[in-house]
């Protein structure tokens, strides 16, 4: 157990430059921008004196190194600044929203589960066969279909044609509801977005699955136990599939990051009210201390997935915890 912890603390500790640099990277995006940030935020019809109180609010009339430093203390106890368009608390822009990414995020990745595993499996066990063939053509159209296109594809298909042809209306166009509100009618809402966004990982994923477990399959341990008797299930589901999965494990997470970053274009096809739909608005309306704040959100997403990558290694496979920790 102490080895376990020791391996934790050193990923939690690898992990701290990276937050700062990501803080960093947020802070400093607004004044790399070209021109005054309070001239962009207030428009050119503000006035000088307008201007200058902005500057001062902001504190950027202070040294770059002090507005960091303010700024990543503030963001540390949670404080992320104020909308500059509602004037409400970034932080209570980004928890109202959050929900809703993540229902997304993680219904994309069940359904990418859900779809590449018994693919994967099924295309490694049957090599060269049709099965195999059909899965890695649609692995390919998976990888290779933009998100926000299928999305498209997905409304007028399935809502539109259903909803035209069979008054189906289970599947709405736009929005999301929470399951937690209302479990049935979320759980529909988040189908079409899910499969729009969830396809490509779902391609990653089962050509990584199809590729580990060709791999482990001509090992020498699979042989041996077939000579002693051992069921080809038992085989492939307990030998198998448990070493297959390992690299699996560092896609998925990496993707579980990406998931929740790369919602922006599925969110705003689909009109759902998460991260994405607000970091479009906030960009478009220049209000820079929200898009910091998703900035940051999403660098500790991917921080975070990184994070729990690492342990269920360590948990997984005792040899990276115990010299595998510079691999």
């Amino acid at each position: 157990m102490n080895d376990i912890l020791q391996y934790v603390v050193k990923r939690l500790l690898w992990a701290v430059p990276v937050l700062l640099g990501a803080s960093f990277v947020a802070f400093i995006m607004v004044h790399l921008a070209p021109g005054d940030p309070a001239r962009l935020m207030l428009g050119e019809r503000a006035s000088a004196a307008q201007v200058e109180q902005l500057r001062i609010e902001l504190g950027l009339n202070q040294p770059l190194y002090v507005q960091y430093m303010g700024f990543l203390g503030d963001a540390i106890q949670g404080d992320l600044g104020r909308s500059i368009r509602s004037q409400q608390p970034v932080t209570d822009l980004i928890v109202g929203r959050l929900p809703y990414t993540i229902q997304l995020a993680v219904s994309s990745l069940v359904v990418s589960l859900a779809i590449a595993l018994p693919t994967g499996i099924l295309g490694a066990l049957r090599k060269g066969r049709l099965t195999d063939h059909v899965s890695r053509i649609v692995a390919l159209l998976g990888i290779s279909m933009p998100n926000f296109w299928l999305g498209l594809i997905l409304i007028v298909v399935v809502a539109v044609e259903l909803s035209s042809r069979f008054g189906i209306d289970a599947f709405p166009l736009f929005g999301m509801t929470l399951v937690t509100e209302d479990p049935v009618e979320g759980m529909f809402s988040v189908v079409l977005p899910a499969l729009a966004l969830g396809t490509a990982l779902a391609a990653l994923v089962m050509r990584m699955i199809r590729g580990g477990v060709l791999d482990e399959i001509n090992q020498s341990y699979v042989r041996t136990a077939r000579a002693y008797g051992i069921s080809e299930g038992e085989i492939t589901y307990v030998y198998v599939l448990k070493n297959a999965i390992l690299p699996t494990i560092t896609v998925v997470g990496l993707q579980l990051g990406y998931l929740i970053g790369g919602s922006v274009i599925v969110e705003t096809v689909f009109g759902i009210p998460g991260i994405g739909q607000l970091a479009i608005n906030s960009i478009f309306a220049q209000d820079f201390p929200v898009i910091q704040g998703i900035v940051l959100l999403v660098a500790v997403a991917f921080v975070a997935s990184n994070l729990l990558v690492d342990v269920l290694y360590g948990f997984l496979d005792p040899r990276i915890r115990y010299g595998g920790e510079n691999a």
